[in-house]
């Protein structure tokens, strides 16, 4: 009797754990869709492009170093100071970065909040 009643909770236990594990992993997975959400959207694509065409006036057009860019979704990430951390990729070329932290101003818009520029489109924006 005491065997069975071992085995029981055993079972009971390991249920328990993998719901919880479960329901942990959604609960991630819809905290990453949120960040894609707000790092796809109108705002964030504003802020993101001026901040491109602060660094290249040509930028977004045929003549402009800067032609296209999309967003890392394996690096968005929530900053713990505040804001959504977003590394771009320039042209196609994971060489070619941009990493800005986007907060949300008192005002609703989305501004960048400081950059980083990988060395080698520092070069290219520099004409070298």
């Amino acid at each position: 009797m005491k065997k069975i009643f071992v085995i029981f909770l055993t079972i009971i236990t390991l249920s328990s754990a993998m719901l919880l594990g479960g329901c942990s992993m959604l609960n991630s997975r819809s905290g990453q869709e949120e960040i894609l959400q707000i790092a796809e959207g109108k705002k964030a694509q504003r802020a993101i492009e001026e901040l491109l065409r602060q660094e290249d006036s040509k930028a977004l057009t045929e003549e402009g170093i800067i032609k296209e860019y999309s967003i890392n979704k394996d690096e968005l990430d929530y900053n713990p100071m505040g804001g959504l951390i977003v590394e771009l990729i320039i042209n196609d070329n994971p060489e070619l970065t941009i990493t800005t932290t986007l907060m949300e101003e008192s005002d609703g818009k989305l501004e960048h909040m400081g950059y980083v520029i990988s060395g080698e489109l520092a070069k290219k924006l520099r004409g070298e």
